[in-house]
């Protein structure tokens, strides 16, 4: 076996030690939307259905929005094999984040013709904090990066075959996340222009059948694919009529007025605003994005930041070289910035799954350029190796004891005690300050779903209501559960007997309770409160 072998063997063991060691652990909570990946998943193993009594659905519904599908079936063999957990529920983006460490070597090297650089890119994106944190968690971006690396691998080869693979797989990247579908659409167009010779034959045509065949479903229901972007969108009503009820008057006459801003300005103003953050070096190696959701990976930088040098040598590189790939990684980088900008906020890691396994492929270039080119760049390799080394305490040291938003930190235990008294209740009390508790409730407690599916057609009242959530509604239940808000002392506390589960503050403090949650400061979470009235 030669060198290389060995070494990309090495790089691909470490990438799986790094991506399955203690899955189910880190990171240290479980969120809404894996819950519900893993409960869709686990309805349609048991039924056919999901959770909604939808056969087998093309877009799964989800939090106010529609699914792409790609990774709720990608997780049915999993829990079908595993059981409804934390493990099966991320193990298909911990899969797909090891095999995308593959696959950056063989796209690498036949992008670039070196050896040496595929190796590097392979190594880097293994260690890149953001793609390891993108394949410890059941987030469908992830899996993008696995099927348009595997489409680009099969592109630039040469023959129909290949060309085949690649709409396959991009057509599978087109039902695995939001942003990759409208990058991967402009970047196959730009790709088919850059190279329109290759194309102008019959032949052609059957690939471009393939990805329009795919394409189909989408084009069919695109009220229900466009839905999440009506609500993130810079362009949502929401956010057209939250800016004009507050922008003030004008000392401009109307006509003016209206010429100078209007609802055209401020979506382009917003559209270049976001788009130049994500050119900020603070984005990619500083820890200063404004989300502190985990999606975003907060606390910590996208790159080691000794990677900005890798990347200001790979920029020399290629802007002096202008080898035949420069092209292509330009329109890529270019590219995948778009639909990240034409959502609402800046500097959001989770809308931008576009741009690997691209920055590990920049930063080998520039990290192989230094060293055949400085003789102390041992130097530059110990400093990343510490850089690596400070990540992981980050990760399964420090950021464990500050659980970032939206993780759900301490859902996991509240529901299993929940679970474990609920016999000695007739009614239970479920707060809705539980982001959609009744997932958490149907995951945990492995819920028939025949049963969850009745439960969920009365709650589809929601879009009647005109709400987006269903948790939005004022109250709705699933048997003996009963999702509302909670009200101690205007209705709560005179149940007859009952069980109140809600947030600590929701209670006076000379309530008892029969469980507390403690975060990992030892401050109270959420409470498990009885209410007995028997005299009623």
């Amino acid at each position: 076996m030669s060198n290389i072998k060995v070494m990309l063997a090495i790089i691909i063991i470490l990438s799986a030690v790094l991506r399955l060691v203690a899955l189910d652990k880190f990171p240290n909570g479980f969120t809404g939307d894996e819950a519900q990946q893993g409960y869709s998943a686990y309805s349609i193993f048991k039924t056919g259905k999901d959770e909604w009594g939808e056969l087998l659905p093309l877009f799964p519904r989800g939090f106010g929005d529609y699914k792409p599908p790609l990774y709720t079936y990608l997780t049915v063999p999993s829990v079908g094999l595993l059981g409804l957990n934390v493990l099966a529920v991320r193990l298909p983006a911990a899969l797909a984040g090891i095999l995308a460490v593959l696959i950056v070597y063989f796209l690498t090297k036949e992008l670039l013709k070196n050896q040496k650089i595929a190796l590097w890119a392979s190594f880097l994106l293994a260690i890149n904090p953001w793609h390891i944190q993108i394949s410890r968690t059941a987030w469908e971006g992830g899996l993008g990066i696995l099927t348009f690396s595997l489409g680009l691998l099969f592109f630039l080869k040469s023959g129909l075959r290949n060309l085949l693979f690649a709409a396959f797989f991009w057509g599978l990247t087109l039902y695995s996340y939001h942003s990759w579908r409208f990058f991967l659409i402009s970047f196959t167009v730009t790709l088919v222009i850059m190279q329109w010779k290759k194309f102008m034959n019959w032949k052609s045509f059957m690939p471009a059948l393939v990805l329009f065949i795919f394409m189909l479903p989408i084009l069919l229901n695109l009220s229900s694919v466009l839905s999440r972007s009506s609500d993130v969108g810079i362009f949502s009503q929401t956010e057209l009529v939250g800016y004009f009820t507050n922008k003030g008057g004008s000392p401009l006459p109307p006509l003016l007025d209206r010429l100078m801003d209007n609802k055209y300005i401020f979506v382009i103003s917003n559209f270049f605003g976001n788009y130049i953050s994500y050119f900020s070096p603070s984005f990619f190696f500083s820890s200063n994005r404004p989300d502190n959701t985990y999606l975003n990976f907060p606390y910590f930088p996208l790159l080691f930041p000794i990677e900005i040098i890798f990347w200001l040598a790979a920029v020399y590189f290629l802007l002096n070289k202008r080898q035949d790939y420069t092209k292509i990684l330009i329109f890529w980088f270019v590219l995948s910035l778009i639909p990240a900008a034409l959502a609402v906020g800046s500097m959001n890691a989770n809308r931008t799954p576009t741009l690997l396994p691209l920055i590990s492929i920049i930063s080998a270039i520039g990290l192989v350029y230094i060293i055949e080119r400085w003789k102390n760049a041992k130097v530059i390799l110990l400093i990343l190796g510490g850089s690596f080394i400070f990540f992981l305490h980050f990760y399964f040291i420090s950021l464990p004891k500050k659980a970032p938003d939206n993780l759900r930190y301490g859902y996991d235990k509240v529901f299993s005690e929940v679970l474990r008294i609920e016999s000695d209740y007739s009614e239970i009390v479920i707060s809705k300050a539980f982001s959609e508790p009744q997932i958490f409730l149907a995951f945990y407690g492995k819920i028939d779903p025949n049963e969850f599916q009745m439960a969920s057609k009365d709650w589809l009242r929601y879009e009647a209501a005109n709400k987006k959530y269903v948790d939005q509604l004022e109250s709705y239940n699933l048997g003996k559960f009963l999702f509302e808000d909670v009200n101690w002392n205007m209705k709560d506390s005179k149940r007859e007997t009952a069980l109140i589960v809600s947030k600590e503050q929701d209670f006076p403090k000379e309530v008892p309770s029969l469980v507390d949650i403690f975060n990992l400061r030892g401050k109270i979470l959420y409470r498990l409160v009885p209410v007995k009235n028997e005299e009623i």
